[in-house]
């Protein structure tokens, strides 16, 4: 196939001073290298020149993962541009929940656009993926109306990329102790991602207050939050910013403390679970995959995930139990080369689902 694929996060990385977006960002790249390991001619408007096939007008589907209104006015020139052939996907990585709070100010106003937003984007498509069924149930709760279907597929993990090796441990710690002068035998709790709101920063500092005999150490760049401010008063609470290679910390920490309330899947979730690092997670809908006290621990509360962490470390049965769990779960789950397998047939479904539009309005 001949894909124009979008991808516009340089736009929110230079607006949010970050040297990333996360794990849309690393699942965009990843979805696209595959493709074209797979034989798929593709093309990203604002870093190639565009190629022949694209001036002749043979193109079979657009794609885009961002959500800013450049990648809008793209959707919408290239749809237009292409009517006679182009199938239109997009891969809603990102809901109302997902930005509320986030991305801008939580107040009224400023939601109620968010919300007509995310719902103007996504009205281009011929067809919709999320990355849960979870998020798919949040577009379709903000709808109206809508003429696309909604599919999911997990983003995948490529699960080879995660292979224990005994350097990743040694790595971290010495580079937790010639940094923050944390001891190389220290307990490490850690979190992976962006300091976004939803993510909960004040709940990681509430349980890291009541335990201070354990290091907590958040991986992933730091945006501007308050709470951040507040937990790094701690004397045991660090947070690193952008992390070079996550396979380190996955390998040197001893507990994954996910304090989000708010996932569309959560790949730190999957990477972890992968690395037989043991889960410690909010309960929340996208979490389900996880089974509490089978593959992750769950919790509700400061001192539910306290009460968690304490389990884990005081039960090497148990523990080993869980990481065992949650890493079968994770290959069988979300294995990158089935969710490609599975972007290819919804691409294939939107060339017939466009085929199927054009004929009615004849």
């Amino acid at each position: 196939m001949n894909i124009i694929y979008i991808v516009n996060f340089h736009i929110y990385k230079k607006f949010k001073k970050l040297d990333t977006i996360g794990g849309i960002e690393v699942t965009t790249e990843d979805i696209i290298q595959e493709l074209k390991n797979r034989g798929h001619n593709l093309w990203i408007p604002n870093r190639q020149k565009k190629p022949k096939w694209v001036e002749e007008g043979n193109v079979d589907i657009i794609c885009s993962s961002s959500f800013d209104p450049l990648t809008f006015l793209q959707l919408y020139r290239f749809k237009n541009q292409f009517k006679k052939t182009i199938a239109v996907v997009q891969h809603a990585h990102t809901t109302y929940e997902d930005l509320k709070g986030n991305l801008l100010p939580d107040i009224p106003i400023i939601n109620k656009i968010i919300k007509l937003w995310v719902r103007l984007l996504y009205s281009q498509a011929h067809l919709l993926m999320t990355p849960s069924d979870y998020a798919k149930t949040c577009i379709e709760g903000i709808q109206k109306s809508r003429t696309y279907p909604i599919w999911s597929v997990s983003s995948g993990i490529i699960i080879e990329k995660f292979t224990e090796k005994k350097e990743y441990r040694i790595k971290f710690r010495q580079y937790l102790n010639e940094k923050y002068k944390i001891p190389i035998d220290a307990t490490i709790i850690l979190n992976v991602g962006l300091t976004w709101k939803r993510k909960r920063v004040d709940t990681f500092r509430q349980v890291a207050e009541k335990l201070p005999n354990y290091y907590f150490i958040w991986v992933g760049p730091t945006s501007d939050n308050p709470e951040v401010e507040k937990a790094s008063k701690l004397n045991n609470v660090f947070f690193t910013g952008y992390y070079d290679d996550i396979r380190e910390p996955y390998y040197g920490a001893d507990i994954l403390l996910n304090t989000s309330d708010e996932e569309n899947l959560c790949l730190p979730l999957i990477e972890a679970s992968l690395c037989k690092l043991p889960v410690i997670a909010r309960d929340i809908e996208v979490f389900n995959w996880l089974e509490h006290n089978i593959s992750a621990y769950k919790a509700n509360d400061v001192n539910d995930f306290i009460q968690g962490i304490k389990k884990i470390l005081d039960d090497l049965i148990y523990k080993k139990k869980l990481v065992k769990s949650a890493c079968e779960k994770a290959k069988k789950m979300h294995d990158f080369s089935d969710t490609v397998d599975t972007i290819e047939g919804y691409f294939k479904k939107a060339i017939m689902i466009k085929k199927i539009w054009d004929r009615r309005k004849i």
